[in-house]
């Protein structure tokens, strides 16, 4: 029986664990045996997201250990793996810690907040031989999966551009407003921009050139207006959190071949040819736990992982510090 933990228990570390209680009652060889966070009296509170919100009313918190010093927690527990779903600053420091405690780690993304400590993460995986696995969900959702193919299957031709985008009001939802202290989270660029410049990045590989200009209104990096240039066609896009806080979170892409185009807003596609429109429907599976599944195949049963393994999202973070630096 492996045994885990979760260190940081706000809102996506909530999603995570009722992803994770359902994965662990599938597959009988993993328990959650500790949960870390700075306030115990929040560990059973709702949390609102701007993608989701997560009650937690009817769980027995009883059952696990309870810390608010990650430390303490690996030192008192005999763990095998962690979840580490924390402000993005202390991602480094905490997933370094574990992984140099023999201890396999996900972490949730950025992976970072300056690309030294991106390095020192993955030093620190390669020195003492554990997986690390950070958690760029857009690779595992189904709509980006579906463009996916059709790029590597040359299905309607070439790539003749694509733009994606990321719009959402002021997060004002973080603890203590964190994320909107730029040497905290990055800003919009480091915390939700990166998405789509992943997403570009699985798609397409490296691109060899870019641009990209910076607002700073409501919040330091608040957005980011980037293109970036391939052989043979450009990828725009848009990262912006800029936005008064009643509007409502949107996601976009749109992606021209040769022979069809195909559009996604808020995860509902449209592929357009000359000969029909057609709605693309999918199985709605949760992509959080498409990549909790990834990871626990990955240090359970040894499997590579195939969709998020850390040299490519570390390729993703050199594009993300670049943008930051040709702008600042």
């Amino acid at each position: 029986m492996k045994k885990f933990a979760i260190i940081g228990f706000g809102g996506l570390g909530k999603l995570h664990f009722i992803n994770l209680l359902k994965i662990q009652e599938k597959r009988g060889d993993i328990a959650l045996t500790a949960i870390c966070n700075s306030d115990l009296s929040a560990i059973t509170k709702t949390t609102q997201l701007n993608i989701a919100s997560a009650s937690l009313d009817d769980i027995d918190f009883s059952v696990y250990n309870l810390y608010t010093d990650y430390k303490e927690m690996i030192d008192k527990e005999q763990l095998d793996f962690v979840f580490v779903t924390l402000p993005s600053h202390l991602h480094a420091e905490v997933c370094v810690y574990c992984l140099e405690h023999g201890l396999d780690v996900y972490t949730e993304k950025p992976m970072a907040i300056t690309l030294k400590q991106c390095e020192s993460m993955i030093a620190a995986a390669e020195k003492n031989n554990k997986k690390l696995m950070v958690g760029q969900c857009l690779r595992f959702s189904e709509e980006y999966i579906y463009i996916k193919e059709l790029i590597e299957n040359n299905t309607y031709g070439k790539v003749v551009k694509a733009e994606f985008s990321r719009k959402s009001p002021i997060p004002g939802w973080s603890f203590e407003n964190w994320m909107l202290d730029e040497q905290k989270s990055g800003g919009c660029i480091v915390d939700m921009h990166i998405h789509d410049v992943d997403v570009m990045v699985w798609l397409f590989g490296t691109p060899r050139d870019f641009s990209v200009l910076c607002s700073h209104n409501m919040a330091s990096y608040e957005s980011a207006f980037a293109l970036y240039e391939y052989d043979g066609f450009g990828v725009s896009i848009i990262g912006d959190w800029g936005i008064p806080s009643s509007y409502k979170f949107k996601s976009y892409y749109a992606v021209t071949f040769e022979n069809a185009y195909v559009e996604c807003i808020n995860g509902c596609v449209t592929l357009y040819t000359n000969e029909e429109k057609k709605e693309i429907t999918f199985s709605g599976e949760n992509y959080l736990y498409r990549e909790e599944v990834e990871f626990l195949e990955g240090v359970v049963d040894g499997k590579p992982f195939k969709t998020a393994d850390i040299y490519s999202v570390y390729e993703t973070m050199k594009l993300i510090f670049a943008e930051k630096e040709k702008r600042r």
